[in-house]
């Protein structure tokens, strides 16, 4: 197994396609700003959502374990922390591998391991883990299949693994993709300097700029899920339906967060020098006014007994994010 024995991550010799250094340059600068609190509290998020979901709280115990696109390495400590006897997490990003190993040697996980390495060509070899991780990753890349035949690769035959693609139909995906184009005018080191200048978490910096910014943002029908996965050879699979905890949680969390984005746009648009960024960002405001009024006046149909709990959260949410775990089965023996 490729590792690295202590230190920085190990170097991952392949290269890297120019949107997949663009993808790690914006992550690179959105990880090590979570203090300790934030980021060991999103490390707990996956325990929670494992345990809420109906899984075996000693799945870990012994178990091999990849987090690919690993990121600050959130997923990879929980896994660890929840008895994975080994575990290693790749990412494109140096900077935020770095910040990981760090937060590991703080935190004395010698059993934790970092690789520099694109999920489309895992610097790893095959039938190697028991367990892989994929969370919010493949959405961002040039090729979701080329990613999920890494995974069945590098997993051994009966092993698992956790994948999240965002769903696709709702409101906020088609408005994100809006915004996406008008994001572009701005530049990242704009809105950057508007988030710092209202105060918003680490956390919520990392969603808003990955939402706007990042190269490649897919979304997938749970139909068009399934026919990856079948593709690519996992027979069996199931969808966690629990523990979203975020917008895609209920209407009013969605309003929630199209409103926090509304004002985003309209504090750029009053604090910014120059004349044509302001102008953008009031349209991008304007434009995110307009859509939660949209949705508002949905709630209230809702209330009124106009459409049902699932019409609104449909046409609101959509599919919200999948949350997958599909297996890879052990190959047929042939009769002799």
């Amino acid at each position: 197994m490729t590792e690295i024995a202590g230190g920085n991550p190990s170097t991952n010799s392949r290269p890297f396609s120019p949107i997949e250094w663009r993808t790690a340059t914006l992550y690179g600068d959105l990880w090590p700003r979570y203090d300790d609190p934030l980021f060991w509290q999103s490390v707990d998020l996956f325990s929670q959502r494992w345990l809420a979901n109906g899984e075996d709280p000693n799945f870990f115990r012994g178990k091999r374990c990849l987090d690919i696109g690993c990121g600050g390495g959130r997923y990879s400590f929980a896994m660890a922390l929840m008895g994975a006897e080994n575990v290693v997490g790749v990412d494109l990003s140096r900077a935020g591998l770095n910040d990981a190993q760090r937060r590991c040697e703080a935190k004395h996980l010698s059993h934790v391991r970092f690789v520099h390495g694109s999920a489309l060509n895992l610097p790893l070899p095959e039938n190697e883990f028991d367990f892989v991780c994929c969370s919010g990753v493949l959405h961002h890349t040039l090729s979701v299949e080329k990613g999920l035949r890494e995974i069945y690769r590098v997993l051994k035959p009966g092993g698992s693994t956790y994948l999240l693609l965002y769903g696709s139909g709702g409101l906020f995906w088609p408005l994100n993709s809006l915004l996406r184009t008008f994001a572009t005018l701005i530049g990242e080191r704009a809105l950057s300097a508007t988030i710092d200048y209202i105060g918003s978490a680490p956390n919520k910096r990392r969603v808003f700029l990955d939402d706007v910014f990042v190269p490649i943002l897919e979304t997938y029908s749970l139909e068009r899920v399934a026919q990856l996965l079948r593709e690519v050879g996992f027979s069996s699979w199931r969808e966690w339906s629990t523990a979203r905890m975020d917008h895609e949680e209920d209407a009013s969390a969605l309003i929630a967060e199209m409103e926090d984005r509304s004002r985003l746009w309209q504090m750029g648009a009053i604090h910014s020098s120059d004349p044509t960024k302001s102008t953008i960002q009031f349209h991008c405001a304007n434009i995110c006014r307009n859509v939660i009024a949209a949705a508002r006046d949905l709630e209230e149909q809702h209330r009124a007994g106009r459409i049902t709990e699932e019409q609104l959260r449909l046409t609101l949410i959509g599919e919200g994010h999948h949350r997958v775990i599909a297996r890879k089965e052990y190959p047929e023996i042939s009769a002799i």
